[in-house]
């Protein structure tokens, strides 16, 4: 026997009473159930069957709800409750996300979706397609305006063979069964899905975009959004960050972008500046001899991983050749490095350098590097790996 589906029919239905059918442990079927086991991207429902918490929710022909400790048995008839707010918020994020990527296909038709999540806690969708700020810009927008307008958001079902689902949104791989729920909103947007959704666009208040990251391999883009009063606090947080960022910089808020654009630019230039700087500094570093041994040491501010670690490795050619260098930034980065014809184990000398500064690495017996130490034991650190060094190698 099939459970009968009653948040379908009413999806704003709180409180029931039903039947269990079966009992499985802590699991329990009912008669008929408004808890969504969830669908479409949607997160499960939760609430509570006789005070007792429903901590899962899993779907099919039957309906299966996890009760933990209870001792519910066949035929007794339970008092249920759906979590509220979490139900709401859940078809809020969800409706809002078939109001976001409606408009982003229609301004940008080539957008295909991947994957969408609507949980309490983060509410996003996966695009495959060019996805930036400015498209954004334009799809929040229409979305908005689709909530001022008030549009009623409503469901029908047709057959799966109907010439309907030619004209709508559909992902008909993952359609199972003989018929199809299509969810309209308005006239503006119609999609197959299996979600829970609100009934008017109003109650959506806002839908906000908070977050636009790299979804690869499953997709080029991820995007996360808010709705309601979240998407008003976080909406005013962020405009009073943006306020404050041109503030910083002498700009008017309006050419905040331009100005970080041409700091982005400038810091640029001042990087590989200072990425030739250090290289022709690593390449004159004046040796230290001990016994027959160069060594060639120093600290340095700022140097990248790459250059210091190439500079070692190309010191290290030389024969009967030491190297000790340092980065020191926010961490302190250290290498060591010796020639072939050494009988020098660089993983001891580094590990004896940074051990009492907290920091750790490894590599290979003639090359080692780790870092980890803070920048004020930069100094330390090189002279530390020196001593050890020094003490392996031999006075002739």
């Amino acid at each position: 026997m099939s459970t009968r589906l009653l948040y379908e029919s009413d999806p704003y239905l709180t409180h029931f009473d039903a039947t269990v059918l079966r009992v499985e442990g802590d699991w329990i079927v009912l008669d008929r159930t408004a808890f969504f086991p969830g669908g479409g991207g949607q997160d499960m429902d939760r609430g509570w069957i006789e005070d007792l918490d429903v901590e899962e929710v899993k779907g099919g022909e039957e309906i299966r709800h996890k009760v933990p400790d209870h001792a519910f048995t066949i035929g007794k008839r339970v008092e249920c409750e759906i979590d509220w707010e979490r139900r709401h918020d859940l078809m809020r994020g969800h409706t809002g996300e078939h109001l976001l990527f409606s408009a982003l296909s229609k301004i940008s038709p080539e957008i295909e979706l991947v994957k969408i999540a609507i949980s309490p806690k983060k509410k996003c969708f996966v695009v495959k397609g060019d996805v930036n700020w400015n498209l954004l810009s334009r799809v929040q927008e229409e979305a908005n305006a689709a909530i001022a307008a008030q549009l009623p958001v409503t469901e029908t079902w047709v057959a799966k063979d109907s010439e309907v689902l030619k004209e709508i949104r559909i992902k008909a791989d993952r359609i199972h069964g003989e018929k199809v729920r299509i969810v309209s909103i308005g006239e503006i947007d119609k999609a197959a899905c299996a979600g829970v959704h609100i009934q008017n666009t109003r109650e959506l208040r806002m839908l906000l975009v908070t977050k636009l990251t790299s979804a690869k391999p499953s997709g080029d883009a991820e995007i996360e959004f808010e709705t309601g009063r979240q998407a008003m606090e976080s909406a005013l947080r962020l405009s009073t960050l943006a306020l404050q960022g041109a503030d910083i910089l002498g700009a008017v808020p309006e050419d905040l972008i331009h100005a970080l654009d041409n700091l982005a630019t400038e810091a640029e230039k001042m990087r590989i500046a200072l990425k030739g700087y250090a290289k022709q500094a690593l390449a004159e570093l004046k040796p230290e001899v001990h016994g027959q041994v160069r060594i060639l040491h120093g600290a340095f501010q700022g140097i990248d991983k790459r250059t210091l670690m190439d500079a070692a490795n190309e010191h290290a050619k030389q024969p009967l050749t030491a190297v000790v260098l340092a980065s020191v930034d926010e961490r302190v980065l250290l290498v060591v490095a010796a020639s072939p014809d050494l009988q020098v184990d660089c993983r001891e000398v580094l590990d004896a350098a940074l051990r009492s500064a907290g920091g750790k690495g490894g590599g290979s017996k003639s090359f080692a590097s780790g870092g980890g130490a803070p920048p004020e034991k930069g100094e330390e650190a090189v002279a530390k790996a020196l001593e050890a060094l020094k003490a392996r190698l031999p006075l002739t």
